[in-house]
């Protein structure tokens, strides 16, 4: 697909899912006809000499994202939404409990979601821990995707746990007291509420999905599986924060060089964005390593519309009914954490 964008006369630069948005602005002076995969989806804005941010005047074709409201999309003739992502509009057909944690280590009260789907509210079920929680909850419409695969037979059924972050970035970031929280505290107080039958899946989004894949990787007697969309692997401990995506790709230089640990890896990302080259390195690290992982891509940005097509692939995968993920016994399920 050709896409020949005419800028208004306001407009200093594009930003948009090739650019990075605003990490790697295009001055508009520079901006030529490009190529996209016919069935990508893509969403852009223009800045203007103000800095301000707005919506293309031509383009009323606003973006299935909920982030930014001046931004817009462009869909190719062959992209098609993932049919269970247009679940959302239905209300969760199971138990959803509103709680909060006192939390000892963060000193604070922190709100959980729990999810059990219809007729499993005592059963023991695998546990699947979303970062963002509210997001994936509201944005993502995670119980519905989950409804729709059990109604057609597609996964086993599971308690959703949901964990919002209060102060995201600092929290996300290989902060270590953060991860004793969701191990020591939420994962216990999550099994009182719903049963766990010892299997866990760590889910999460961009520096959530690090977030995940670090939860797991030091505690793979808690976690099994591990899912990332979109996941922020160009981070390391002693970078600036503020800048989480520019830096080396640590996650995957722990996994080249430390011990066989029992995880399963999904790995979702976008093609037009600019963390798919280390999602495919670290594929390929898993792979030389000899570890069960599935990659998969979109031709889509970092944003909601591609991680909402990407929930059912990551269920099936998480809670596929063959899947060798048999939880270790008791006495193994320590809280150990592995270098």
């Amino acid at each position: 697909m050709r896409v020949s964008l005419h800028p208004p006369a306001w407009a200093t630069h594009l930003l948009s899912d090739l650019g990075d948005w605003n990490r790697e602005p295009l001055p508009v002076a520079e901006m030529v006809p490009f190529e996209l995969p016919d069935d990508a989806y893509f969403e852009y804005a223009y800045r203007d000499a103000a800095g301000e941010k707005r919506p293309d005047p031509d383009n009323d074709e606003a973006a299935q994202n909920p982030w930014w409201p001046f931004a817009r999309s462009l869909i190719g003739p062959d992209y098609r939404p993932e049919p269970l992502a247009a679940l959302g509009g239905r209300r969760p057909a199971g138990r959803l409990l509103r709680t909060e944690i006192d939390s000892t280590v963060l000193g604070q009260r922190r709100r959980l979601l729990i999810y059990s789907p219809p007729g499993t509210l005592h059963s023991a079920l695998p546990h699947v821990l979303f970062q963002d929680g509210k997001a994936f909850f509201g944005w993502g419409k995670a119980p519905q995707v989950l409804d729709g695969l059990l109604a057609a037979g597609e996964v086993q059924p599971a308690h959703l746990i949901f964990v919002p972050p209060v102060e995201r970035t600092r929290e996300y970031a290989f902060n270590s007291d953060y991860r004793r929280f969701l191990v020591e505290e939420v994962v216990p107080f999550a099994a009182s509420q719903a049963p766990c039958n010892g299997q866990r899946i760590a889910w999460g989004a961009s520096l959530g999905g690090l977030l995940s894949a670090l939860l797991a990787w030091q505690h793979p007697l808690v976690f099994q599986t591990v899912i990332t969309q979109s996941g922020a692997f160009q981070y390391a401990p002693d970078q600036d924060l503020s800048d989480p995506y520019s830096g080396p790709e640590w996650m995957r230089d722990q996994i080249a060089a430390a011990v066989w640990r029992p995880l399963r890896w999904y790995l979702d990302c976008g093609t037009l964005e600019w963390l798919i080259a280390s999602n495919r390195n670290l594929a390929g690290t898993l792979a030389e390593r000899g570890y069960e992982h599935r990659l998969v891509t979109r031709n889509a940005g970092h944003n909601w519309t591609n991680w909402r097509n990407g929930l059912a692939g990551a269920f099936r995968f998480a809670l596929d009914p063959a899947a060798s993920t048999e939880a270790p016994s008791p006495e193994e399920s320590s809280h150990e954490e592995f270098g």
